[in-house]
């Protein structure tokens, strides 16, 4: 079990754009047309965070956990400016 780790989302940039994470590691979110209307697609360079699919719009506070072979994670997004 992990604790929880933030995710820094610029929400200006409708693009792919370079995330920073709260233990100073990074990361790439990726926004991809599926069925329901677009996901975002998180990988990260830290190879101790699992990559995610958000099946909506990241929104400031959102809260998700993340299971992987190495356990639960939690992730946080929060705005910058």
């Amino acid at each position: 079990m992990f604790g929880l780790t933030t995710i820094y989302v610029d929400p200006k940039k409708k693009h792919d754009q370079i995330v920073k994470l709260s233990d100073g590691s990074y990361g790439v979110m990726k926004p991809k047309k599926e069925k329901a209307g677009i996901a975002y697609q998180f990988n990260f360079t830290n190879h101790m965070h699992p990559g995610f699919i958000m099946k909506h719009k990241p929104v400031n506070g959102d809260v998700e956990n993340v299971h992987s072979i190495d356990g639960k994670q939690t992730f946080k997004i929060e705005w910058i400016s």
